[in-house]
């Protein structure tokens, strides 16, 4: 055993603020490669699963399994592009947008004149500085060519780091896990195993949910517009699947672009106007919009986030405003996460066992259910 005295209470409490505060300084001065690193921690994490049944089930040895599904998982992401970027070429093809027909039908509209207080008032007048903005909001478009250029090139950089770092940590998550669980101590294993059972079930609900969930809205938009005549229905799929995958706002982006292309694209059958198509589109949505969020979040997500909609709407906002895109994202489930351990650190507090409360959600079947008599 070692002759060196313990360390006091007082100075152990010194040396966990010291690393703490140089912890806090290294992710400040490393911010600009959190984001990426996230991204990497994600995909590691989402892979793991399939490593872990190969691992199991086969003779595979870890390193070439998390190599099989890494090389399937990137084989995937490039076909994906490849067999929809026809389809999504053609369909923007097919966007019918003329702003200056536009402007000119606002302007035509808008030329009348209005008494207000026996004054005459021409509307035109306020029109014309609103047209003269949509001008110039789209005059610099091909000056920004080059900056386009140069972002689509860091961001290949990223993509590369982002791919060998979330290999690497996939390779070594089985190392990390042990490494993690070497430093809780004995008396405490039991709670650990199930605090990150309960955080892991959090991060596992929200992205198998919100992927089906992407996938599902996106084949109904795409299909339902499609009957309703617009002739840009793929895209408006595509674009509502990648908007489902932000919580609460993503529905009415998607909705206000598809009304959008019903106004000014029409539709090939329906003999409506294009303001009365856009309505019925517009309406079109909003059921979807309440099918979505009474009967398919419940029922694929279920209740494992348990979060109210005006608490992921201020974590969606704090989220954006500290992490952009990704925080924006990622707010729902790391707002229960906070959840978890909030609960956990309170019962700790109180001595109110059991620590870790492991919510199960009910059956849909039977929940709310009253027994009924014999």
């Amino acid at each position: 055993m070692s002759s060196a005295p313990k360390w006091s209470p007082a100075t152990k409490r010194i040396i966990l603020v010291i690393c703490l505060i140089l912890v806090g300084l290294a992710v400040w001065q490393f911010s600009v490669v959190l984001s990426p690193l996230v991204v990497a921690v994600i995909i590691a994490y989402l892979l793991n699963s399939p490593v872990n049944w190969l691992t199991r089930r086969t003779p595979l040895s870890r390193g070439l399994a998390a190599a099989l599904v890494y090389i399937g998982f990137l084989l995937l992401l490039a076909m994906i592009p490849t067999l929809a970027a026809p389809l999504v070429i053609q369909q923007v093809r097919q966007i019918d947008f003329d702003i200056q027909k536009f402007t000119d039908n606002l302007t035509e509209a808008m030329d009348y004149r209005v008494s207000v207080g026996g004054l005459p008032v021409n509307l035109n007048l306020l029109i014309e500085p609103v047209t003269g903005s949509l001008g110039e909001m789209f005059s610099p478009l091909a000056s920004w060519a080059a900056d386009i250029a140069v972002g689509i090139a860091g961001g290949f950089i990223w993509a590369i780091f982002i791919f060998v770092v979330g290999f690497y940590l996939l390779l070594d998550a089985d190392r990390f896990s042990d490494w993690l669980d070497s430093w809780i101590p004995p008396d405490y294993a039991e709670e650990f195993t199930a605090l990150r059972r309960e955080i892991g079930n959090v991060w596992r609900s929200y992205f198998i949910g919100q992927m089906t969930l992407a996938l599902i809205v996106g084949v109904i938009i795409g299909g339902a517009t499609a009957l309703l005549g617009i002739r840009s229905a793929f895209l408006l799929g595509v674009v509502a699947a990648l908007l489902e995958l932000i919580p609460n706002w993503g529905y009415s982006i998607s909705g206000f672009i598809g009304i959008m292309f019903a106004y000014f694209q029409g539709s090939t059958y329906i003999p409506l106007p294009n303001w009365a198509f856009a309505l019925l589109v517009g309406g079109f949505y909003f059921l979807m919009w309440q099918i979505d969020t009474n009967y398919l979040v419940p029922r694929i997500i279920g209740h494992r986030l348990r979060l109210s909609p005006a608490v992921v709407i201020v974590g969606i906002i704090a989220g954006a405003s500290v992490g952009g895109a990704l925080g924006l994202l990622l707010a729902a489930p790391t707002i229960a996460t906070i959840r978890v351990l909030g609960s956990y650190l309170y019962r700790r507090l109180l001595d109110l066992e059991p620590y870790v409360l492991v919510e199960t959600p009910p059956a849909p079947d039977t929940a709310n259910k009253e027994p009924q008599e014999s």
